[in-house]
């Protein structure tokens, strides 16, 4: 989809199912050109890219978890747990053995990361050093020392990440975002967590976390580059294949992910949020719905990717109506967009738009915008026609464009992998194309009509703070909320 510098895409922090179906434990099965999955004896799913353009391994190991498993009294410790892995373990005694041991592999980079659904592991090391790199995230991810000391250091380094955050304007408005359209459980958005749980968190606490959610049947290994498949296989099922999955079942995690209603709202709620980084030249609207929840409704996904491919192509009469209207004063093709996230039980509709000369007509304009985004949806969703057959074609060339360019690295075409173990399962990957070509007209208009046509959603609309205070006696009979910080 179209790539818009939005101020919301900095809102939302980053996001699997098993591959389904009885596939036979320790067998290569390719889904993609030099691509292959495997599952260990123990649920271990194993992706293998070759790429022998330059001699490097890229290695990660990423876990179902993170924000989407958080209650709202452990909201962090999924985060506090990710710095411990780098603080010693049973290869590296202590967080300077660690760091020495990176340097010694000739690590290119590394990090670690918790998002909403997801936490990985990764680096990329000489092709030499393989059988060493997954013996390093081996370690740290399953012998973990939690040393006392380095966990109280730990807890300091983490509090004030999420006090720096407390001051942070984004992070502010990300979480009234969380807050108001995932009302039944917006800690289950918001990996940082709060102060509160991190100071009152044991050591005990982070053992639990790792015995329930860091096993095998809830972790992928992937590995990619100047590397053969079937080596790859074989030390993975030596170094992972006794790693122990603690008695624990599958459903025990899904019990914690919980799904969120998709009704926030009886009526439309518009909050006008005055914001420093913006230019007072320009305001930016968002239109937010909730979506389809890939957990839930896998295929829905499907029709909500064609749908919004469509809208956001510059040719599409959804964008041509915006532009044709000089009262909106929207520049160019650039400046409209619409996209729909997927997300296990959190998918996110979008309908964005920048405007120039936000103190010019302000209320008839946002009105106005409002009004044509619902008309033109409304009347798109009763055609006989929703996505044109040229329009589809062009759609799933580019979709097949973009999967050409993720792939060009092994680093690329695991992020998708790992995008896809964690959102869907690998079956939807392998299938993803002919789905999106068998997306029906009835299915474009059951997702319009049960997420958008004649929904509420949250209207969010950015301006300068400054045009903001000039503004303010003329929206005195606008119906919103001010949004404070």
């Amino acid at each position: 989809m179209k790539k818009i510098c939005l101020i919301l895409s900095v809102l939302f922090l980053a996001s699997g199912c098993f591959a389904k179906g009885n596939k036979d434990k320790n067998k290569l099965y390719q889904i993609a050109p030099n691509t292959y999955m495997s599952k260990l004896d123990n649920g271990l799913t194993v992706f293998i890219s070759e790429n022998h353009s330059v001699p490097l391994a890229y290695i990660e190991v990423a876990v179902r978890a993170g924000a989407i498993t958080q209650t709202k009294e452990n909201a962090g410790l999924f985060h506090l747990y990710e710095h411990m892995m780098f603080k010693g373990n049973s290869l590296y005694k202590n967080s300077a053995a660690v760091q020495k041991a990176l340097s010694d592999m000739g690590t290119a980079s590394w990090n670690g990361s918790t998002g909403i659904e997801c936490v990985n592991y990764y680096f990329t090391v000489p092709k030499k050093q393989l059988r060493k790199g997954l013996e390093f995230w081996n370690a740290a991810i399953r012998e973990p020392l939690m040393d006392k000391g380095e966990f109280e250091v730990e807890k300091k380094v983490v509090i004030s990440e999420i006090s720096g955050q407390y001051s942070n304007p984004d992070r502010i408005i990300g979480r009234y975002i969380n807050e108001n359209l995932y009302c039944d459980a917006p800690w289950q958005l918001d990996p940082g967590g709060s102060v509160e749980n991190v100071k009152n968190a044991t050591l005990e606490n982070l053992i639990e976390i790792k015995n329930k959610f860091y096993i095998p049947e809830n972790a992928a290994v992937f590995v990619g580059g100047d590397v053969d498949v079937n080596e790859v296989l074989k030390m993975v099922t030596e170094v992972y294949g006794d790693w122990s999955n603690n008695g624990v079942e599958l459903s025990q995690i899904e019990e914690c992910v919980m799904t969120q209603t998709k009704t926030p709202f009886e009526k439309s709620k518009c909050v006008i949020i005055p914001y420093d980084k913006i230019s007072p030249q320009i305001m930016q609207v968002n239109f937010l719905f909730r979506g389809p929840d890939s957990d839930l409704e896998p295929q829905e996904t499907c029709a909500a990717d064609l749908l919004h491919c469509y809208l956001n192509d510059p040719e599409s009469p959804y964008i041509k109506q915006f532009l044709d209207d000089s009262l909106l004063m929207i520049p160019n093709s650039d400046y409209i967009g619409s996209s729909y996230s997927t997300r296990r039980r959190t998918g996110i509709i979008n309908f964005n738009f920048v405007m120039v000369n936000p103190q010019e007509d302000f209320i008839r304009r946002i009105n106005e915008l409002f009004k044509q985004n619902n008309q033109f949806l409304f009347l798109l969703a009763k055609d006989k026609n929703i996505v044109p057959k040229t329009n589809r074609k062009k759609i799933i060339q580019r979709l097949k464009d973009d999967g050409v360019y993720e792939s060009e690295t092994s680093s690329g075409l695991l992020a998708g992998l790992r995008y896809n173990w964690i959102t869907n399962d690998i079956d939807y990957y392998k299938n993803y194309m002919k789905n999106i070509s068998n997306v029906k007209n009835a299915d474009l208009k059951n997702y319009m009509e049960k997420y958008i046509v004649d929904k509420a959603p949250l209207v969010l609309i950015y301006i300068n703070t400054q045009v903001y205070e000039q503004l303010k006696n003329e929206l005195k009979d606008f119906e919103y909320e001010e949004f404070k910080y």
